[in-house]
């Protein structure tokens, strides 16, 4: 079970900003970036409100402060001209240099969701430039559930990834001491942390990671915890390798893959082998489709579809054809089998004289009539064929992009027309599927 997203609030109430983060590892070449490409639609609602507005009454508010922060709440201006914030039972005062900008937050949300109008669902680049800009304008909740939302249905989307980077100052967070030498000590807090928390918080939380000198140690770090008693820590490791050690701990990740108990981790595992770029991963996984242990296969026909690479097509086609003809790779028994009957009569008897008495002793026999029959088992199906059939199909639809039916014969008839195209002789340099943008 995914853990359920936790807005990070907690920043609101500071009034100072807080360190900057580091910069996110650079994109991939032509990666694109969060965006708003209109300028404001004229006659936004609420505009003229927040003109109005002189501060001098309660009112719910976003103020903007001199670091960069923002914070939320209920405020006012008092006759000096320094701003109030409601806390309690009685009132916070602000330094007057502390505030740039004051606005209405009624009115930030009327422009949020005319932004979310226009914005079409289908683009993520620039629904990640609307919660990018949710973030900068202190609108932090909505911001985090539309970039989690993007997260969820792009795990790479660059744009979202930026916009978490650009706007992590604004949230708190526990850090870690760059210069360091334990990376294991330095990041035992954020990583507890990360690992009961939303997407959003756990990119930057990697974010965070990424400041530590200690590479080699935090690398080491990461490995160990892919094998923790927590699934939670478990998935936070997959994503840390992933993002900051792309490459790195291939045989760890392939095990994680394959055999954990986690569908969050198993999936985690496969996205940090798909970012190697190295076809040659599918290898081991491949050779799992084969396994006598049933819940084995079904993991490696899920796991070949999140890795992403397309040379994975040609094994999960032929397990499946396996699959559909009954034999699954499987050895079946075989051996003779005997029907008939037998019937005992009294064939002789042996007759013998002894003290003027004769005694006669029968001889008993068997007539044994029927075949030998040469029989085995024509077919091996077990509870586990149609879920396992059922997660080939739906990777072999991650992979391709196609979607010619929802039966094992339509997709087996779909590579008879394909097979020139996707055989992994074809395939072998292709680059890896892209999901979202």
């Amino acid at each position: 079970m995914r853990p359920r997203p936790i807005p990070l609030l907690s920043a609101l109430a500071a009034l100072v900003p807080l360190a900057p983060m580091a910069p996110m590892a650079p994109m991939a070449p032509g990666a694109p970036e969060a965006r708003w490409s209109p300028q404001d639609p004229p006659g936004t609602p609420g505009t003229e409100k927040a003109r109005d507005d002189d501060g001098s009454r309660p009112l719910r508010r976003i103020l903007h402060l001199a670091g960069g922060t923002t914070l939320r709440g209920v405020t006012r201006r008092s006759e000096d001209g320094a701003w109030e914030v409601r806390s309690g039972g009685g009132w916070r005062r602000l330094p007057p240099e502390a505030v740039v900008r004051a606005v209405p937050e009624r009115a930030v949300r009327a422009e949020l969701r005319a932004r979310e109008r226009v914005t079409p669902d289908d683009d993520p680049v620039a629904r990640a430039g609307v919660g990018s800009w949710a973030l900068g304008e202190g609108l932090l909740e909505e911001g985090l559930t539309t970039l989690e939302t993007l997260l969820a249905a792009h795990p790479d989307l660059p744009a979202a990834r930026a916009a978490l980077a650009t706007h992590a100052h604004r949230f708190d967070l526990p850090r870690v001491d760059p210069l360091a030498e334990d990376a294991q000590g330095a990041s035992d807090e954020l990583r507890r942390w990360a690992s009961a928390r939303s997407t959003t918080s756990r990119e930057m939380a990697v974010l965070e990671l990424a400041r530590l000198r200690d590479r080699e140690g935090l690398e080491e770090v990461l490995v160990r915890d892919l094998f923790a008693g927590t699934v939670q820590r478990r998935s936070f490791a997959t994503l840390a390798l992933r993002r900051l050690f792309p490459g790195h701990a291939l045989r760890p990740l392939i095990h994680r893959a394959v055999l954990d108990s986690s569908e969050d981790v198993r999936t985690g595992a496969a996205r940090a082998l798909r970012t190697t770029g190295r076809v040659g991963v599918i290898v081991p996984v491949a050779k799992a489709l084969d396994s006598t242990h049933p819940k084995v296969r079904l993991h490696a026909a899920q796991a070949l579809g999140h890795m992403g690479y397309p040379s994975a097509v040609e094994p999960l086609i032929t397990r499946l054809a396996a699959l559909q003809s009954g034999s699954a790779g499987h050895t079946v028994p075989h051996s003779h089998i005997f029907v008939g009957r037998q019937f005992a009569f009294i064939q002789d008897f042996d007759v013998e004289v002894a003290q003027f008495q004769a005694v006669a002793d029968p001889q008993i026999n068997v007539l044994v009539e029927g075949e030998v029959l040469d029989v085995g088992v024509r077919s091996v199906r077990d509870a586990y064929f149609v879920s396992e059939s059922r997660a080939i199909r739906t990777s072999l639809e991650q992979l391709t992009g196609e979607r010619p039916g929802r039966t094992n014969r339509s997709w087996l008839g779909w590579w008879e027309e394909n097979r020139a195209r996707w055989g992994a002789v074809a395939q072998a340099d292709a680059p890896t599927m892209e999901r979202g943008r």
